[in-house]
């Protein structure tokens, strides 16, 4: 730490403002971090249900087929 009065202060002060720009970017990062855990929830759920709507296009298949075919 500088000797002289004016020195600590100017330290102090910048000390003070990196901490500000440090805890900034601590809180942009754990935004990004929920969005990103969101988004990866919000892909899953989306690949789901393409999977269940595949499985009730094929039901849907199925249940056309074996009616065309009774008659």
């Amino acid at each position: 730490m500088p000797e002289d009065p004016i020195s600590q202060e100017m330290a102090r002060i910048l000390n003070e403002k990196l901490q500000r720009v440090i805890d900034k970017q601590t809180e942009h990062t754990i935004a990004l971090a929920n969005h990103t855990a969101s988004l990866d929830r919000l892909e899953k759920g989306q690949e789901q249900l393409k999977d269940e709507l595949g499985e009730m296009k094929d039901m849907l298949r199925q249940l056309l087929s074996r009616d065309t075919s009774d008659n």
